[in-house]
C-alpha cells in the first residue's frame, strides 16, 4: 500500500506539472512566480506526507528517505525547467543564475543569447556570461585571490595569507548548526596562526549585516564580503551556490578540498598532514 500511495503521489505532481506548464505559455513575471510557488509547495506538501508516514512507520526511513530524494529530484528538474523557459523575466534569470552548476554552459549560452538585450546586459545576464567565460574552481586548482572587506571595515585579500593553509567557506554560519560552528572555534584554537587561517566570506548587503553576524556566532577568525552578493567571484569564479561550500587552500594555493557542507573528518585530516 504504501508504495502504490508513492505511485500516486508521483502521477501526481507529474500531472500537475505537466498542466501547470501547458497552460502558461505566456513568458510573463507573474506566470514564472506562480509555476515557482506551485513547485515548492507541492514538494513541501509531499515531504509532510512522507514525515507524517514515518511517525507512524519508523522502520521504513530508509526507504522513506528515497522517496524524499526522488522528489527533491523531481522538484529541482522543473525548478530548471521553469528558469530556463522564463528566463526573459527578472525572476527567471535570476533563478536560471541560482541553478547554473546543474546546467551545461552550452546551454546557458543558448539561452542567454535568446534573450533581449536589456536581459543580456543586466547584472544576471553579466555574471551568467562570465560564468560561462571562466573556469571555476576545482580540486587542484590554484586559489582566486577576491577582494573584500573584513568586520572592521578594513580591506582583505586573500593573498595576504599566502603561505599558510586556509579554510575558506562559502557562508553557511547559520546553516552547519552550533556544531560546526563549535568545531570551527575549536580547530582555530588548536591551530596556530603561523600556517593556517579561517575566513568566511559573508553573502551580506552592508557592512553593518556583516558586523551583525560577528556579534551573532561569535568567532575569532575572519568574516569578510565584498557586498555584491550574488555577483560576487566567489559565487561564479570558485562555483559556489549552497551554504557553506568550503574549500581547503594548502600553503602552495592550490585548493585540495572542495566541498559542499562542512566535511569536518576531511578538514580534520587535511590539517594533520600539514603538521
Amino acid at each position: 500500500m504504501f508504495f502504490k500511495k508513492i505511485l500516486q503521489v508521483v502521477f501526481t505532481v507529474f500531472c500537475f506539472t505537466q498542466f501547470s506548464f501547458t497552460h502558461a505559455q505566456e513568458i510573463t513575471e507573474e506566470n514564472y512566480r506562480k509555476i515557482d510557488r506551485a513547485i515548492w509547495e507541492k514538494y513541501e506538501q509531499e515531504l509532510d506526507e512522507i514525515f507524517e508516514y514515518l511517525q507512524k512507520h519508523p522502520e521504513k526511513s530508509d526507504s522513506l528517505l528515497a522517496v524524499a530524494n526522488q522528489h527533491l529530484t523531481i522538484a529541482n528538474k522543473k525548478n530548471i525547467e521553469a528558469a530556463i523557459k522564463y528566463a526573459a523575466v527578472p525572476s527567471g534569470l535570476q533563478r536560471l543564475f541560482w541553478v547554473r552548476l546543474d546546467i551545461s554552459k552550452d546551454t546557458i549560452y543558448s539561452v542567454l543569447k535568446s534573450l533581449p538585450d536589456s536581459m543580456q546586459t543586466s547584472p544576471y545576464g553579466k555574471s551568467l556570461l562570465y560564468h560561462i567565460e571562466t573556469e571555476q574552481i576545482s580540486e587542484g586548482s590554484k586559489y582566486y585571490d577576491f577582494q573584500s572587506i573584513d568586520t572592521e571595515g578594513r580591506n582583505f585579500a586573500l593573498s595576504s595569507m599566502e603561505g599558510k593553509n586556509i579554510l575558506l567557506l562559502f557562508g553557511g554560519l547559520d546553516c552547519m548548526g552550533k556544531e560546526g560552528r563549535e568545531y570551527l572555534n575549536e580547530i582555530y584554537k588548536e591551530t596556530s596562526r603561523d600556517n593556517f587561517e579561517i575566513v568566511i566570506y559573508c553573502p551580506v548587503l552592508n557592512l553593518e549585516n556583516l558586523q551583525q553576524l560577528r556579534t551573532t556566532y561569535p568567532c575569532d577568525f575572519f568574516l569578510v564580503s565584498d557586498f555584491l552578493q550574488d555577483h560576487t567571484p566567489m559565487k561564479i569564479l570558485y562555483g559556489a551556490q549552497g551554504r557553506p561550500t568550503c574549500f581547503f587552500i594548502n600553503q602552495k594555493g592550490v585548493v585540495v578540498m572542495k566541498t559542499f557542507g562542512l566535511d569536518e573528518e576531511r578538514v580534520s585530516q587535511l590539517l594533520n598532514e600539514q603538521d
